[in-house]
């Protein structure tokens, strides 16, 4: 089989939306498909370059340009010369958050008729963290993004929590909608979170607003202030432009020195400092699956989420808790506290949380059935 993905964000660095196009293509290439990753260069020095990765061919087209909501006329241009030289048998769209993903569906049903096009919306509405989104977001998904999604074959989306988004937003039915939620790097074992002398907690992640960091250092306020906590480390892994404000609000609430500040870091890093962690927080305001809760989960961390948003999912698991949004500090440090003198039970789980390989040989399903390979 020939797949084509095709990202608006760069495939090699951080986030959720870049970590499903590269376990798809990194796996579907392991069992034999020709696999191939198109998307806008991120920076201006990797403009129309290639690079095999993992034996998958990345292909970059020109830099991305959020002053027009990532449209560019001559991206879809060279994705319709790679598309005519390639002849995938399927083709996998992800991210409505820009114009690029509409355009692109819209060129693809044009041009390509006879070849089965899949989307990945990886949506949350309240999520518009760039001006245009926030100033055309809503007028966006309400035109081209829903005749679009309208359009395809197919939607995959990566939670129940997104699918009944799409089908209330962009009217799809809901025979046209299959979830598929991602994967984790190892394989989910059931454990028994026992708590050491020192409490260690974590978080990792972009650090924008709506992701709740603030919370989370106001809760470690409480924590060491009002419960006594003093043996305590709050490790927050990431960059974004809420750092300075954050750093700030720590030195204001007297925990600074609790507090570890580190960079993004290759995944297997990530993953080592979350074996050694004992609870995980994600307070955000919005979000379309956190896969960084499931990989916390599947190493026998526990996590604390906000409810309402696809996190709320997670709280099925064992070993997940919820708090409302938008959350109370003193409550979660409360929370934590309690959580900090209980042998806590984390898993079995359902299939929420898998291995990657299982969770691409869902995705190898759909594009045999679609392709007729």
């Amino acid at each position: 089989m020939r797949l084509l993905l095709i990202n608006y964000m760069e495939t090699t660095a951080p986030g959720g939306i870049n970590k499903v196009v590269y376990e798809v293509a990194k796996w579907m290439t392991k069992w034999g498909h020709d696999v191939v990753v198109f998307n806008p260069a991120w920076d201006k020095d990797k403009e129309l370059t290639t690079e095999k990765i993992s034996n998958f061919e990345l292909r970059r087209g020109y830099k991305y340009s959020p002053l027009i909501y990532g449209g560019y006329l001559r991206n879809i241009k060279i994705l319709r010369n790679l598309i005519a030289e390639f002849h995938p048998n399927v083709i996998h769209v992800h991210g409505a958050h820009t114009v690029f993903s509409g355009e692109t569906v819209l060129l693809l049903k044009k041009h390509f008729k006879d070849v089965p096009i899949i989307f990945t919306p990886h949506y949350d509405p309240l999520n518009r963290n760039t001006l245009g989104g926030m100033l055309f977001g809503k007028f966006y998904d309400s035109t081209v993004n829903k005749y679009a999604i309208g359009m395809v074959d197919l939607v995959i989306s990566i939670s129940h929590f997104e699918a009944v988004k799409v089908m209330s937003i962009f009217k799809v039915p809901g025979h046209k909608i299959v979830v598929i939620p991602h994967g984790v790097p190892i394989v989910p074992k059931p454990t028994k979170k026992k708590f050491g002398d020192q409490l260690k907690l974590l978080y990792v992640g972009y650090l924008n607003h709506y992701k709740g960091v603030h919370y989370v250092i106001r809760a470690l306020h409480y924590l060491v202030h009002e419960f006594g906590y003093t043996d305590v480390t709050l490790t927050i892994i990431g960059d974004g432009p809420e750092k300075p404000y954050l750093i700030n609000l720590a030195k204001k609430l007297n925990v600074d020195r609790f507090v570890l500040w580190l960079p993004f870091m290759p995944h297997g890093e990530v993953i080592n400092r979350m074996k050694t962690s004992d609870i995980f927080l994600l307070l955000s305001k919005s979000e379309g699956y956190g896969i960084v809760v499931a990989e916390a989960l599947a190493l026998g961390v526990p996590a604390i989420v906000t409810k309402g948003t696809a996190l709320e999912e997670f709280t099925w698991e064992p070993g997940c808790f919820g708090v409302e949004y938008p959350p109370n500090p003193k409550k979660v440090a409360e929370l934590i506290a309690k959580l900090a003198t209980t042998s806590i039970r984390v898993g079995p789980f359902s299939k929420k949380i898998r291995p990657w390989e299982e969770v691409v040989r869902d995705y190898e399903r759909v594009y045999t059935q679609l392709s007729k390979v």
